[in-house]
């Protein structure tokens, strides 16, 4: 191919790529949407699927998470990457996390975690802007709910003791049904003694 042949072969090389880019420029310029995302001021929207690092779930009831330091997600977890702890709490029978620290430069987004927590309060979280200047990717999951511990401290100990005085009444109430009951039994019984003759009492006498 001699020197006019590869200028025509670039020429036409040229168009081709050119058309290409003309007419994805008229599709987005007359009607078709564009496909970057003019971020920050659009946000995107993540797939119901898309895994960030765990977090603690918040429930409305409580307004709190529900981790009873089981350590059943520490003791499974492959990368060794959750560290927590905890125990009883005065005034309250449930167990309550006191320190819940996951390393998320470790994390591998396994789900075993979530799989294996017998009160579902962990889930993943949307996170997608996580940036930093050094290694140190450890994260407190308890930060956003020590302010309310509490508050929760004490309403959970005015519903354990209402449900405590309920469980009392319903126990007397039964107890008392059961006395009741008892004692119509030995009324009934007492009475149809009575009414039946005695075996000893001797025959009337013939006139």
């Amino acid at each position: 191919m001699g020197y006019f042949g590869k200028v025509a072969g670039g020429f036409v090389s040229l168009l081709s790529g050119m058309s290409v880019t003309f007419r994805q420029f008229a599709k987005t310029v007359f009607g078709r949407k564009a496909v970057t995302l003019q971020y920050p001021k659009e946000l995107p929207k993540l797939a119901p699927a898309y895994r960030s690092a765990i977090k603690l779930i918040r429930f409305d009831e409580s307004n709190s998470h529900d981790c009873v330091a089981c350590k059943a997600c520490e003791r499974i977890c492959p990368s060794y990457c959750i560290k927590l702890s905890g125990g009883k709490v005065e005034g309250i029978k449930k167990k309550r996390v006191a320190m819940f620290e996951m390393d998320f430069a470790l994390c591998s987004l396994c789900g075993l975690c979530l799989d294996v927590c017998p009160t579902d309060t962990l889930e993943y979280s949307k996170v997608y802007e996580e940036a930093g200047y050094n290694r140190d990717w450890r994260v407190d999951l308890l930060a956003e709910f020590r302010d309310y511990e509490d508050e929760f401290v004490a309403k959970q100990r005015v519903i354990e003791e209402k449900a405590a005085a309920e469980k009392k009444a319903k126990a007397d109430a039964a107890k008392k049904a059961k006395e009741a009951a008892k004692a119509a039994k030995e009324k009934a019984a007492a009475e149809a003694a009575e009414a039946q003759p005695s075996e000893t009492q001797p025959p009337e006498e013939a006139s």
